[in-house]
């Protein structure tokens, strides 16, 4: 019988080459650029490295004092999902920003042409006006 660490090195592999697939037909949709590919290409062969040769980490973990190479991914894990959630936080509330911006923009420019085509319209009607009247003799 296969022992646990090799069906976790098992899904990681295959974890890792799914999500350089997903990478790759992204970039073919146009959905990422070349050099956004090369960084989560070097990201997912980190991944399959770390899977296959879990090892190779010893020599960071032991000066940190970490007991088992889990505890030290659980807190990589920690501070790559707050350095993330921070990052998306950040960006969406410029782009909200930015589209409250244009929204006000657009409504602006929606109110000044309502203004403009009534004031049109009344100037119209006042020449209506003023041209059906009959000069008084």
């Amino acid at each position: 019988m296969t022992s646990t660490t090799f069906w976790i090195q098992f899904l990681g592999v295959i974890f890792g080459i799914a999500m350089m697939y997903f990478t790759f037909l992204k970039y073919k949709r146009r959905e990422v650029n070349g050099g956004e590919v090369v960084i989560w290409f070097f990201g997912w062969i980190v991944l399959v490295a770390v899977a296959l040769f879990p090892f190779a980490l010893d020599s960071i973990i032991s000066p940190l004092h970490f007991y088992r190479r889990l505890d030290f991914f659980v807190v990589l894990g920690f501070f790559l999902l707050l350095g993330l959630g921070f990052f998306n936080y950040s960006s969406v509330r410029k782009m909200e920003r930015k589209l409250e911006h244009f929204v006000r923009q657009e409504a602006l420019s929606k109110a000044e042409a309502v203004e403009e085509k009534k004031t049109l319209q009344e100037n119209l009607q006042e020449k209506n006006r003023n041209v059906n009247r009959k000069p008084a003799r």
